[in-house]
């Protein structure tokens, strides 16, 4: 790191170092309690006690994980970063832990997603030491289940920021919201006979028209910035019920069905995913609205799972207009771009920003957006030092506070 002054070095490094720790997360329960987020953590913790005057607390998890709480004064602000990733992809064009540079960017899993982010603000904190009244969660499984968030909610709710910040971004944009999402399995159950006589009650074409219904329902939900409702139809089965109850699963998940053409299908089966655009859409609004019209074609409906019921999260942009300018200031152009809300996926931000009163927030970050959970994620080493500098002018409105 010879071609950069000591600071620029150091944030590299200390980027590729978070990258050459593994930290995604183990789909099994078992090695999950080995495969995890630890000894990421285990390094930040290390790295913010030797180099921040931050008191540093860790939050116990499940399956012996944990979040870290670094904190300094009253949390008027607070940080937000999640040090897990997704697990490796295949076809990389570079060891995907090695941290390689090429070209002026740093390649690796987590380099956008978003060890970036984590490397960036540790070294804004430690170039920042008077600032004040701030707190960083570091915090665990926001690309799985939310566990780490769900544990900061339930322990942190009383708290009342001024601002969140989460350095969950990409591309050097301001993020200011993102759309709910909302997942549930239905099942319904109708009549089989014979398919020539039309002596049943089909609960594949009742299903279908169900949802065509539901879709043409979500569309009267709409959002100045972020646009319509989505509705994806993730899986889909149906036939008729095969004997001596083997077509469920052990955890009673439809899996198996008889696939007669000359018997009318008496079971289906769907999972559905929706990203809301405001509050008044959520799960038992759907579920009360195909309930109805399952019913109205002869059907009879059963919720077999409730996945995520996570609404809206959305700061009016005018709110955010003096950290835009800092952005303008640090990027070097007349015009920072804001990312565009209905463009993103979930954020768990939306979790504590809901739960802590509502204050205004916003993501940044450098990472190339679109690699994010691709092979060939990386992020260039200017928008790296520009993160940074961003982070440091923020804190830097926090001097002695």
């Amino acid at each position: 790191m010879s071609n950069y002054p000591d600071n620029d070095a150091e944030v590299i490094e200390l980027l590729r170092e978070l990258i050459r720790i593994p930290s995604w997360v183990s789909g099994s329960s078992a090695a999950r309690t080995r495969q995890n987020e630890n000894k990421i953590v285990e390094f930040l913790e290390y790295w913010l006690e030797n180099n921040t005057s931050l008191e540093i607390v860790r939050q116990p998890l499940p399956e012996g994980r944990f979040n870290l709480i670094a904190r300094k004064g009253e949390p008027s602000m607070v940080w937000l970063a999640h040090t897990d990733t997704v697990s490796p992809s295949e076809g990389a064009p570079y060891d995907m832990f090695a941290a390689e540079i090429h070209d002026g960017s740093i390649w690796g899993l987590g380099s956008t997603d978003m060890k970036s982010g984590i490397a960036a603000m540790l070294q804004a904190i430690k170039l920042t030491p008077n600032a004040n009244n701030f707190w960083l969660f570091l915090y665990a499984d926001e690309e799985y289940d939310f566990l780490g968030m769900k544990w900061l909610v339930s322990e942190l709710s009383s708290i009342r920021p001024n601002i969140i910040i989460s350095s969950d971004g990409a591309d050097l944009k301001l993020g200011y919201g993102c759309r709910g999402c909302i997942e549930l399995r239905m099942r319904a159950r109708g009549t089989t006979g014979h398919a020539a006589k039309g002596n049943g009650t089909s609960a594949i074409t009742g299903s279908r028209e169900s949802l065509a219904a539901l879709q043409k329902w979500l569309l009267q939900f709409l959002h100045p910035k972020m646009g319509k409702v989505s509705l994806n139809e993730a899986f889909f089965l149906g036939g008729t019920l095969l004997p001596n109850n083997k077509s469920f699963s052990p955890e009673g998940l439809l899996v198996s069905v008889g696939q007669h053409g000359n018997k009318i299908a008496d079971i289906a089966e769907f999972v559905i995913d929706i990203r809301p655009v405001d509050d008044e859409l959520r799960l038992e609004t759907v579920v009360d609205f195909l309930s109805q019209e399952l019913r109205s074609r002869g059907l009879i409906p059963t919720v077999v799972q409730k996945t995520h019921d996570l609404g809206v999260w959305y700061t009016m942009p005018d709110r955010l207009e003096s950290y835009v300018q800092i952005a303008q200031q640090v990027v070097k152009r007349q015009t920072t771009d804001l990312d565009h809300p209905g463009n993103c996926g979930y954020l768990d931000l939306q979790m504590l920003w809901n739960a802590t009163g509502r204050p205004d927030a916003f993501m940044f970050g450098g990472g190339v957006g679109k690699t994010a959970h691709t092979p060939e994620e990386h992020i260039p080493i200017s928008n790296l030092l520009i993160t940074r500098d961003f982070f440091r002018k923020v804190l830097g409105r926090h001097q002695s506070c």
